[in-house]
């Protein structure tokens, strides 16, 4: 819920693991394992929802600056209505005989089910930018990442497989280190692309689908202020897929808690969370084209 409450702007975000869609080299820069956990109705009613998206993953630091993880995710539609074929050869026929009408009774339901499981593996590298004698050197995070995962899809009595690789780098260096101002914070700069070989889903009715590539770039800056152990961090993230957008976030963090607001393609987004002990709550209210969702997320850390 984090990054959908600053617009999905998460190219250069840092998180507790569940970034990984966005970026998959931000796992690199985990400090504690987490485990992350989501359930969202989706569209119309908390209690009958049309559908139902479930996520649940797990992240591990290992020793030498690497981090696994495996996630879960699960999309699905329950009770799809399958109608029987229209009689008759057009509108006029059946508007003149009543026989060739449809009475609207489904012959039977059907569901659609879309799993996609990823295993991602990140890896943290340590570098030294000499700037010259004038400014000394600039230490350099840069963290890289792979997602493989494996996509299932049931629709119906027809099933798909398939297998993707996404591909993400980040650097992170201290802002105020490179003009000599303590007062300023980290900037981060994110490099993504999911989906790279346009990942095949293979039907068992033999036909074929693939998933358009996805390109992401992406800054952020992390400011400490001078209260309370306050934070003013800025997101932004170029996204290409079948269009471009420009996303957009700004959060506020004091003490355990936290203000979102964003700009995804739909809208605005604006989102809350709160840190107590080792677990954390997220919440968002996201803009959507078809209807506006809310979502609650939960991350433990270990």
């Amino acid at each position: 819920a984090r990054p959908l409450a600053l617009g999905g702007a998460a190219s250069a975000l840092l998180s507790t693991g569940e970034t990984f869609y966005y970026n998959p080299s931000s796992l690199g820069l985990l400090q504690k394992p987490h485990i992350n956990l989501m359930y969202a109705p989706t569209f119309g009613s908390f209690t009958e929802p049309m559908a139902s998206y479930n996520y649940m993953g797990a992240a591990y630091p290992l020793h030498g600056d690497g981090t696994i993880a495996f996630n879960w995710t699960r999309f699905a539609v329950d009770d799809i209505p399958v109608y029987p074929e229209l009689g008759g050869s057009s509108f006029a026929e059946r508007n003149k005989d009543a026989a060739l009408r449809p009475n609207g009774t489904a012959l039977g339901y059907i569901e659609d089910v879309e799993d996609v499981f990823y295993f991602t593996f990140a890896k943290t590298l340590e570098s030294i930018l000499p700037l010259g004698w004038w400014y000394g050197d600039l230490p350099i995070t840069i963290p890289v990442g792979l997602n493989f995962k494996l996509l299932r899809q049931k629709l119906g009595e027809a099933s798909a497989t398939g297998m993707g690789v996404d591909a993400g780098l980040m650097i992170k260096f201290n802002l105020g280190t490179l003009v000599n101002q303590r007062q300023l914070g980290d900037l981060l700069f994110g490099l993504s692309l999911l989906d790279m070989t346009q990942t095949a889903i293979v039907w068992s009715t033999e036909h074929k689908d693939r998933v358009q590539q996805t390109l992401t770039f992406g800054m952020s800056y992390l400011q400490p202020l001078w209260f309370s152990h306050a934070w003013l961090n800025l997101y932004y993230t170029y996204l290409k897929k079948y269009d471009q957008q420009h996303l957009a976030g700004i959060e506020f963090a004091v003490k355990g808690l936290a203000l979102r607001l964003g700009r995804n393609s739909s809208g605005l987004t604006v989102g809350a969370g709160i840190h107590w002990k080792s677990v954390i709550i997220d919440y968002a209210f996201v803009t959507n084209s078809f209807q506006d969702v809310h979502r609650i997320s939960c991350s433990i850390s270990l």
